[in-house]
């Protein structure tokens, strides 16, 4: 196998990006890279790192090309970890952390991480990145609570991490002082106090926002059943005790005419076994956060506890 042969094969595994000194290992001299440099056979994309005439472009290969130019133990972090990872949408800037202390500058944000553990790193579609709860500890540092918060959500729902992974990374990085610590450990706090598991980014909010105003947490995913024991339908959120039922209607809400008539006879049979409904949209949730928690907190307070739950 020719060197071009050798470089070729490296780079289809790195998103078409070879940095100089691979390119050397591969049994080009450096006159050689310059050679292709010259002719367009290589594109320099960074000093040092280039990519393959031909090669489209894409997300991928911009963060693989940035990871490679940070030189040795280098990975995507923060905002890019969290995007490669699909934790939250991919950024505009490009995130890279590394143990070093010194770099060149870089037309992306580098982040020094000395406390970076080998196994708070994993390669995902062949690119060096933070792992999933590391991401989580760092997001807390670089972005708002809120939006940590979806990422963590995500995180939990693709179960790409637990709480207990989570809770492990939070005592280690706290042990180094890094910053963003305190906001992870507050929302694996709340998270931990969670009863039952959410479908939807919409639930996940709806928890958050009983979270920061100190209400108890209901119960996710609850069923209701009815006289015989049969279970009639089954609640985005109850307070068994108070017969308290939370729905939450997302887009595909009255969809169509049998999604509509079908929710009636099942709204019919929550209230008929006893239970007082709140309905909220997405846009309560986001216009009327305020109005949402108060009716809430009313309700609990206005009804009585059972003793009887189902």
């Amino acid at each position: 196998m020719t060197p071009d042969q050798r470089i070729a094969t490296l780079a289809r595994s790195q998103h078409g990006v070879v940095t100089r000194p691979q390119a050397r290992d591969a049994g080009l001299s450096s006159s050689g890279v310059d050679r292709r440099l010259r002719s367009g056979y290589f594109l320099s994309v960074y000093p040092g790192v280039f990519t393959l005439s031909g090669v489209p472009s894409s997300r991928l290969q911009g963060l693989m090309a940035a990871v490679l130019s940070t030189g040795v133990g280098a990975v995507a972090s923060h905002r890019s970890a969290a995007g490669l990872l699909g934790m939250l949408p991919w950024p505009r800037q490009m995130h890279v952390a590394t143990r070093r202390r010194r770099w060149s500058p870089k037309p992306f944000v580098v982040h020094r991480s000395t406390d970076l553990a080998p196994d708070q790193t994993m390669v995902l579609r062949c690119i060096p990145t933070t792992e999933p709860a590391r991401t989580i500890v760092d997001l807390g540092a670089a972005v708002g609570r809120r939006t940590v918060a979806l990422a963590f959500d995500k995180a939990l729902r693709d179960r790409l991490v637990t709480l207990e992974r989570v809770a492990e990374v939070v005592d280690d990085v706290a042990r180094q002082g890094r910053t963003g610590v305190g906001t992870a450990r507050a929302l694996l706090e709340i998270r931990l106090k969670w009863r039952g598991d959410t479908e939807s980014p919409l639930e996940d909010l709806f928890r958050q926002l009983l979270a920061d105003a100190g209400l108890p947490m209901p119960m996710g995913q609850y069923p209701v059943r009815d006289q015989l024991g049969v279970v009639v339908a089954r609640l985005d959120f109850a307070y068994p005790e108070r017969r308290l039922g939370i729905e939450l209607d997302g887009f595909r809400f009255h969809s169509d005419p049998k999604t509509f008539a079908d929710d009636r006879v099942r709204q019919n049979a929550v209230l008929s076994a006893g239970y007082r409904l709140l309905r909220y949209t997405a846009r309560d949730l986001r216009d009327t956060p305020q109005r949402v928690v108060a009716e809430v907190a009313r309700s609990l307070a206005e009804l009585p506890v059972n003793s009887s739950v189902g």
